[in-house]
């Protein structure tokens, strides 16, 4: 399967051959169900590890921590799955049998969907993603010299302190490896007993695509981000709601994505420095709850079944540093 952005609905260096200078590119990664292995770039798949590296762990939950055991949480959106793909009643209501009904309620029930408690021992990190240079040109130029493979894990719960601007985020850990150098790879990955719900990656193959991107307005100089806006409402003016806009339609894809640049929509912007050395950082991977918003929609139409969603259903970027990519990383949410 290719999965491809649309066509933009207008060059907007155009109008602003500025913006030239400004632009990045970034791998939209497109995640999908699938079954990947660890040989392959993934979201929720099985990870590269050596079997002689200790599995990294969380320590800061304490005893009675609510969550839901990850076979229950997957029981209960494969159930799901299966009533949603069936065709509809005769009054177009969903087609439960009773006992899918009553288990579906059973699963549900709970206080926000946390049926379980954590026992107090240290909670192995989860295996969020892994992503291969072969597989995510745009992963090169952050890679430390030699190594080819990103591997992220975390933490899935959201009572973390893990981000630049004392914010709440699941604890985000990166790792880069050679992947020649992993001989003997660990057969079977530890995985938290108990997990938040959202957190939890379903196996997803990727569909990594490059596209061009541009800044989020506060980043521009004042007086383009200015000349920018007095654009759009005059387009707007005159198109109305078939305008596009600079921010949502023709300077940053939603979506999981390596690279480019960040968004900071809820917040607006707050710049993010290296705690090693004061280096601005640039923004390394965009886990988002979304793969579409605009008219970054990808065709074609099959919905994206991560199964995450980060803080309000929004979005987790990691941040490096650009002067050394061995300084610690930042977390930061929208």
């Amino acid at each position: 399967m290719t999965i491809r952005t649309p066509y933009r609905p207008l060059d907007i260096t155009v109008p602003f051959p500025e913006l030239k200078a400004w632009a990045r590119t970034a791998a939209r990664l497109h995640p999908r169900a699938g079954t990947p292995g660890r040989a392959d770039s993934s979201v929720g798949g099985p990870v590269l590890w050596p079997a002689d590296e200790a599995w990294p762990v969380c320590e800061e939950h304490a005893a009675g921590t609510p969550g839901i055991a990850p076979g229950r949480e997957r029981r209960y959106r494969r159930l799901l799955r299966e009533v949603y793909d069936r065709p509809r009643t005769a009054d177009g209501g969903l087609a439960y049998t009773p006992e899918e009904r009553a288990e579906i309620d059973t699963l549900s029930a709970e206080p926000w969907h946390r049926p379980d408690r954590h026992d107090g021992g240290p909670v192995p990190l989860l295996a969020l993603a892994q992503f291969f240079t072969r597989d995510v040109p745009d992963l090169a130029p952050f890679a430390p010299p030699g190594a080819d493979l990103l591997q992220v894990l975390w933490c899935p719960f959201y009572e973390h302190e893990d981000g630049p601007f004392s914010h709440f985020g699941p604890h985000t850990r990166l790792f880069w490896r050679r992947a020649a150098d992993v001989t003997e790879p660990l057969a079977v990955q530890p995985e938290p007993a108990v997990v938040e719900g959202g957190y939890l990656p379903d196996p997803c193959a990727l569909h990594p695509e490059q596209v061009v991107e541009y800044p989020f307005p506060d980043y521009l100089p004042e007086e383009l981000a200015g000349r920018i806006e007095s654009w759009e409402d005059a387009y707007q003016a005159r198109l109305g709601d078939a305008a596009p806009w600079y921010q949502y339609d023709l300077s940053m894809a939603p979506g999981w994505k390596i690279g480019g640049w960040d968004s900071w929509h809820k917040t607006d912007l707050i710049r993010v420095y290296c705690d090693t050395c004061g280096t601005e950082m640039r923004v390394l991977l965009t886990i988002d709850s979304y793969d579409s918003g605009g008219s970054w929609g990808p065709y074609p139409l099959v919905a994206p079944s991560t199964g995450i969603k980060v803080g309000r259903d929004g979005e987790y970027r990691a941040f490096v540093c650009p002067a050394d990519p061995t300084h610690p990383h930042r977390m930061a949410m929208q």
